[in-house]
């Protein structure tokens, strides 16, 4: 069977299994609206998105990137357009935090939840490779006995803030935040004993323990990696903090129920096409399928977690 015929079926099927009604959509070109420079990693895996949504509906994709305002240019493209489907917003949970934070002032009832699309990929929490921790679990005890010695790199008021926020709200702990925004800068902060503690990337992180230059302690991702068998999650070591960074597929609100459904099961076949499958694993990413119910279940959580987050770090709007 072609690549065409089972993408075909696995559209049909998944129409079938949501009981979805053909709509009328796409009814014409689409606008996908990315609110990163060209380049990034949400641009790359918004273009792997646009180029499969193409083909799977046959109608002509542009990708227009919109960086301006961290992203809320592009936020008020989508929610300013019209609900027909047609223009799209690929971007990441750092919206609910500018939701949460003020920094972007609507809320996310304004726009609609249509699916998830990636995941970005696996990260963990890394040390000197002569820090006297082995696991995660060790750290956090140390840390609660020690409150305020050891150190945090973060981007501050993004998202690596609020799984640094989640440790400490969840166990009780007190780590000293440093800014470093940038992997390199955290890679840097370690090996030069300015940082405890910093998130890298999987791929990166066991390259670095490969060379005897970092230890991992545990993987945020609150499953398992089969690709990284070596990295255990903190929640499997009994530590309360997970955190996963989907990227959203949105709409403008007021999007018909039918074409929701039907823009929905199309993101749901991305798991049959073979070049999506072939550039994932490129990028190191994963692709899950979710149900329009299942996805706006999933973001709703993600934004109360993050505003919970929001005031116990103080950084919610007065």
């Amino acid at each position: 069977m072609t690549m065409t015929k089972t993408l075909g079926l696995a559209l049909s099927l998944a129409l079938a299994a949501t009981g979805a009604q053909a709509a009328d959509w796409p009814g014409g070109p689409i606008q996908l609206i990315i609110p990163s420079r060209p380049g990034g990693g949400t641009d790359i895996m918004g273009r792997i998105f646009a180029d499969y949504l193409q083909r799977a509906t046959g109608s002509s994709v542009a990708v227009i990137n919109q960086p301006e305002g961290g992203g809320v240019v592009a936020q008020e493209t989508v929610r300013n357009a019209d609900p027909d489907g047609q223009t799209l917003l690929f971007q990441h949970t750092g919206m609910l935090v500018g939701i949460q934070t003020g920094r972007y002032n609507h809320d996310l009832d304004e726009f609609s939840v249509l699916g998830i699309a990636q995941s970005y990929p696996p990260q963990v929490y890394a040390v000197a490779p002569d820090a006297p921790w082995q696991n995660m679990r060790e750290f956090i005890d140390d840390a609660r006995a020690n409150p305020g010695q050891y150190t945090v790199g973060v981007s501050m008021g993004q998202t690596t803030h609020f799984i640094a926020g989640t440790i400490m709200m969840n166990e009780d702990i007190d780590l000293r935040l440093v800014e470093a925004s940038a992997e390199v800068d955290k890679v840097a902060g370690i090996q030069g004993g300015h940082i405890t503690l910093g998130n890298l990337g999987a791929a990166s992180a066991r390259q670095f323990v490969e060379s005897g230059d970092m230890r991992v302690l545990c993987m945020v991702d609150p499953t398992p990696d089969p690709d990284y068998p070596e990295f255990q999650t903190c929640l499997d070591q009994g530590v309360d903090v997970s955190w996963i960074a989907p990227l959203l597929v949105l709409g403008p609100a007021g999007i018909d129920p039918e074409i929701a459904t039907e823009i929905n099961a199309v993101i749901q076949a991305m798991g049959e096409d073979e070049q999506v499958a072939a550039a994932l694993e490129t990028a190191d990413s994963s692709f899950v399928p979710y149900s329009l119910e299942e996805a706006n279940e999933i973001v709703q959580q993600e934004n109360d977690h993050i505003a919970a987050l929001t005031q116990h770090l103080g950084l919610a709007p007065n």
